[in-house]
């Protein structure tokens, strides 16, 4: 089981605690969270690759190893805009990550890009 570590950002904001959610399943390779919450139209930019169609994302996501821990650093949002950054570890020392998330709208509850650095 991965131990995780949550940021201290997220308080009484609702929206940064959806955004510190959606990293976590990023790095935890949680494709059922992330498949209810994808817009169907989503884009995925993550080291040199873009991945489109929810349908490809949760496959790239199934494709990638999990963390045996994870640490979240920083989260914020503002707007349609959240950033979550961390880092985890997989056995083989730690990979600091980023992830960049636009909502379809201000609601934030469905996600229509994921801008992903590190890892």
């Amino acid at each position: 089981m991965t131990r995780l570590n949550r940021s201290a950002d997220c308080g009484n904001s609702p929206k940064n605690k959806m955004v510190e959610d959606i990293g976590i399943a990023l790095e935890m390779r949680d494709a059922e969270y992330v498949s209810s919450i994808l817009d169907s139209e989503a884009v995925w930019s993550y080291t040199s690759s873009i991945t489109n169609a929810a349908e490809k994302i949760l496959a790239t996501l199934n494709s990638l190893d999990k963390p045996v821990a994870l640490t979240i650093d920083h989260v914020i949002s503002h707007g349609k805009i959240g950033a979550v950054n961390g880092f985890s570890e997989h056995g083989r020392g730690e990979q600091r990550f980023c992830h960049i998330i636009e909502f379809t709208s201000t609601k934030c509850n469905r996600v229509k890009r994921i801008e992903s650095y590190g890892g």
